[in-house]
């Protein structure tokens, strides 16, 4: 196991062998990657764990955490998933078309909660984790405006 975790975007990637990285600019943050006779000209930005790299006109966002680093934010991601009460909120304007669940249910994570309706497609909106429904704040055939709660779940 390598002792870092490198990311683009959501994606584990690694390094394949023979590829190197050598400093043209430290201070301005100008790297030349290579492996063998290819070599491109990178702008490296960036600190800690967050990064984007600039090649050929196009930012990279790059991720490089520890061990330790990787491990104490998904902890924090699945502690934030499962602490209190959870807003469910339109991503988008839409008309409510369905409720698929009612005040005091319990569901589980990815269960069907609600349609709408936005751009003649038909959008279902999924329980993010397990929980109780405290309250449906929008009922069938109701216009909702983007950000717009539309339950609380507990």
């Amino acid at each position: 196991m390598t002792p870092y975790e490198t990311r683009i975007g959501e994606r584990e990637v690694s390094t394949g062998p023979g590829w190197s990285l050598e400093w043209v600019d430290r201070r301005a943050g100008i790297a030349r990657v290579r492996k063998a006779e290819l070599a491109a000209i990178v702008l490296v930005e960036g600190s800690a764990t967050a990064w984007t790299v600039t090649l050929r006109g196009r930012r990279i966002p790059v991720t490089i955490r520890t061990w330790r680093e990787r491990i104490l934010a998904e902890a924090e991601v699945a502690a934030a998933a499962h602490a209190g009460p959870v807003e469910i909120t339109a991503t988008l304007p839409g008309l409510v078309v369905a409720i698929e669940t009612s005040e005091g249910a319990s569901v589980e994570e990815g269960a069907p909660l609600l349609t709408i309706e936005a751009m003649k497609m038909q959008n279902e909106i999924r329980a993010p984790r397990a929980g109780r429904v405290a309250s449906v704040l929008v009922s069938a055939g109701e216009t909702v405006a983007a950000g717009q709660v539309l339950l609380r779940l507990e």
